[in-house]
């Protein structure tokens, strides 16, 4: 099986250990080497991997049962000591980053041990119910690695996954082949995978073209054009959602200098609903994707289990609703600003437009693209920028996302007090005053409620309080959820694409039938 992915292990500064990095990309390598402790079925339930069984007595109390017969590439049990001996190095190490997001998993834990070879122990100090997303999503807290093999894991990675490593050429191509210790052999259909390392994705989609590679995604997505030439051509296509969306930020830092331009027009609500009202999310993904996407209807996944599938809490495009609204906020004559972007090109698909759509609305903004090092210092400074569109992930639970995305909104207020941007949070006791800080609070406050419960079907209820609060407040509306397109040769059997991901089924090509390797 032979397939391209853009980036390098090497340049990731810790090459293959799962521990310390911070992509999601790194998944494309990693995950054939290692597996998660849970996974996802098809509705994104959890789902077992390497742990057989998962028992919540409560709401602090998490029991993991580790696989009978499971072991390492090196023939190491993965039982309950090694999850143990993972767990604390996952707690001392950091990632590039310099952050703990491998950490989330046991961020809250108030111990956790081995009580026996089998059953691993996690109880946390307070209830925190997206604990099990942390043991399921990539870069995580579930990938196992054999613990004799910690400190030669940058370079020599060994893991319990369903390939084992052979060659690593640097820029050049990643070689696994087939393990027949892993434990769900019945459902690999692979005995080898080959990665091309492949940066330009239009070389790649060549070298698809020609036959050099056997599954791949075509920059800029697959239109419906595309799709009926390739598919006439015997090749099979798979169209859905990606986990990604594209979000707005507002600068609702009120020590940002003004300069003569209205940076803080948009701590009046009404200027973000005007915002909202002004964005045509169809017409949007209908200009960047033909439609291929999917218009946000809530600051989460259109995929997430706690999103109702026909609920819908963004408004509709009103052109005449936005002028009525900025009209009130005392803004009827338009306003000037500045409007962050990333340079990328899939990104820049969104972004123009939504640009496009705020000057019909009489928000005439300057759009500032950059590379990531660019724009990310930028926004972070809250101090001359008006509004940012942005992509991140879009994992299933909210939480993930929604609760730095109020610490982040929290650290720019006032400049963040302790010394500079995101180092401090504005708090309401020093300024009892600010509307918007005390509805930032009480919403981010919602956000800690929905976390409380262990169980997903007991925080769906508790997220419909948040969305409602964002439909009341518009603190960061989501605009599109971008979509996925993979491509496989028509020797690809049974190609199918995981529904909330995007990505070829069975994350690590578990489910999909080669009959040409």
């Amino acid at each position: 099986m032979r397939s391209n992915f853009h980036t390098d292990p090497a340049t990731s500064g810790v090459g293959w250990d799962p521990h310390q990095v911070t992509s999601g990309h790194a998944w494309h390598h990693h995950s054939h080497i290692f597996d998660r402790m849970l996974g996802f079925d098809d509705s994104g339930a959890v789902r077992p991997e390497l742990a057989s069984a998962l028992e919540i007595p409560d709401d602090v109390t998490y029991l993991f049962t580790m696989r009978e017969g499971a072991i390492f590439q090196d023939g190491a049990p993965v039982d309950a000591n090694a999850v143990q001996l993972n767990m604390e190095r996952i707690r001392d190490v950091k990632d590039l980053a310099g952050g703990t997001r491998n950490r989330g998993g046991i961020q809250y834990a108030d111990f956790f041990e081995a009580t026996d070879d089998s059953t691993w122990k996690l109880v946390n100090g307070e209830p925190f119910g997206p604990t099990l997303a942390f043991f399921q999503q990539f870069p995580g807290t579930g990938l196992l690695i054999s613990p004799e093999h910690f400190d030669t894991a940058v370079t020599n990675p060994v893991g319990a996954g369903h390939l084992k490593h052979v060659v690593h050429e640097p820029g050049e191509r990643w070689v696994g082949e087939r393990w027949d210790g892993y434990w769900d052999n019945d459902n690999v259909h692979l005995d080898g995978f080959v990665q091309n390392i492949i940066p330009d994705q239009n070389t790649a989609w060549n070298a698809f073209l020609n036959g050099d590679i056997d599954i791949d995604a075509p920059t800029g997505g697959v239109n419906s054009e595309l799709q009926a030439e390739l598919e006439a051509d015997g090749m099979k296509v798979i169209r859905g959602t990606a986990q990604t969306w594209t979000q707005t930020w507002f600068n609702l830092n009120p020590n940002a200098p003004s300069d003569g331009l209205p940076f803080n027009a948009f701590r009046d609500p009404r200027m973000r609903h005007a915002y909202n009202r002004a964005l045509d999310r169809q017409a949007i993904n209908e200009v960047a994707w033909e439609g291929l996407g999917a218009p946000s209807r809530a600051p989460v996944s259109v995929e997430s289990w706690a999103l109702a599938k026909d609920a819908n809490y963004y408004p509709g495009h009103d052109l005449q609703v936005a002028h009525e609204l900025m009209d009130a906020a005392g803004y009827g004559d338009g306003i000037e600003g500045i409007h962050l972007s990333y340079i990328a090109e899939f990104q820049t698909v969104v972004t123009e437009p939504v640009n496009s759509q705020m000057r019909n609305a009489g928000m005439e903004m300057e759009y500032i693209k950059g590379t990531e090092a660019e724009i990310i210092p930028r926004l972070l400074a809250t101090q001359d920028w008006t509004i940012g569109t942005l992509s991140w992930e879009s994992p299933f639970d909210p939480d993930p996302v929604l609760r730095p995305s109020f610490e982040g909104l929290q650290n720019w207020m006032y400049g963040s007090p302790e010394g500079g941007p995101r180092t401090g949070r504005a708090s309401t006791a020093d300024y009892p005053n600010d509307q918007v800080l005390a509805n930032l609070s009480a919403t981010e406050q919602l956000v800690w409620d929905a976390a409380v419960p262990a169980s997903q079907d007991d925080r769906v209820p508790l997220y419909e309080k948040v969305w409602e609060a964002e439909e009341e407040h518009m603190w960061f509306p989501y605009i599109a959820q971008w979509p996925a397109n993979w491509v496989a040769q028509p020797h690809v059997e049974n190609f199918e694409i995981i529904p909330f991901f995007g990505f070829p089924k069975g994350m690590s090509f578990k489910g999909i039938w080669f009959n040409n390797v």
